[in-house]
């Protein structure tokens, strides 16, 4: 046959690898150590049970979305929290935001305290219509909550954390907080225009000064691209006036 022509390739000599594996997967993620976490159990400078964390941060949330429209100034919702979850005694506080919330949901435009006192039993049975609604609860929190003061006492914090969030969440589907949420939406949408404007406005200026700058002794009264640019300005500018109104 034909000789072979060209020059000869070798392999090279590769080290030896060891296929063997040396221990198994079980024995390595023994060896992970992993460092135990810290459960969050203080809220807005609360102490509570890691079980409630989850719903106190909902009710949180709540507050600073809707805490002007529903009555729930500025340090109210860390005193209700502390009552509600700390105190067997229904507080004031606690009282009363279960009775601007049932206000909000009945569209009620009468003093709410008129036909809910808080020092009464008639708010609780109320807020346990609402519940029997909504929430598949227990029969023992409705059984509770059917008794009135003396039978909401008897709730664990964790029960009362629920019946409040989902008062709060029947509070969304009413007029007073959907039309709320309107007119914010809208008032969010009005200023990202002003904002995306007002970036417009500062990049098609700087195009102008650029412009004038190059042209000869800086007379652009003339030029076409320029009094595009102005006109562009402007138009931004007529935007934003706009969507200020919206505000």
């Amino acid at each position: 046959g034909d000789e072979p022509t060209g020059r000869m390739v070798h392999a090279t000599n590769r080290p030896k690898v060891n296929l063997v594996q040396t221990k198994s997967i079980s024995t390595l993620k023994d060896e992970i150590v992993v460092p135990r976490g810290t459960p969050v159990t203080c809220i807005a400078g609360i102490k509570l049970q890691s079980e409630d964390v989850g719903a106190a941060i909902q009710f949180l949330e709540f507050c600073r979305s809707f805490g002007k429209i529903c009555k729930i100034g500025k340090g109210l919702p860390e005193e209700i929290l502390t009552d509600l979850t700390q105190l067997e005694e229904v507080s004031s506080v606690v009282a009363n935001v279960h009775i601007n919330l049932l206000s909000i949901i009945e569209n009620g435009k009468d003093n709410p305290f008129d036909k809910y006192p808080s020092h009464g039993d008639e708010w609780i049975r109320k807020v346990g219509e609402y519940i029997n609604l909504t929430l598949h609860a227990e029969d023992f929190t409705l059984r509770c909550l059917n008794q009135g003061v003396s039978g909401y006492k008897i709730l664990n914090p964790s029960c009362k954390l629920e019946v409040l969030n989902c008062l709060c969440n029947e509070a969304l589907s009413s007029k007073k907080l959907r039309t709320y949420i309107d007119i914010e939406d809208k008032k969010c949408m009005a200023r990202q225009k002003i904002k995306a404007a007002t970036r417009k406005q500062k990049e098609l200026k700087r195009r102008h000064d650029d412009m004038t700058k190059t042209i000869k002794g800086g007379d652009i009264a003339n030029n076409e691209e320029a009094n595009d640019i102005l006109s562009q300005i402007k138009e931004a500018e007529e935007i934003k006036k706009a969507a200020r109104n919206g505000l």
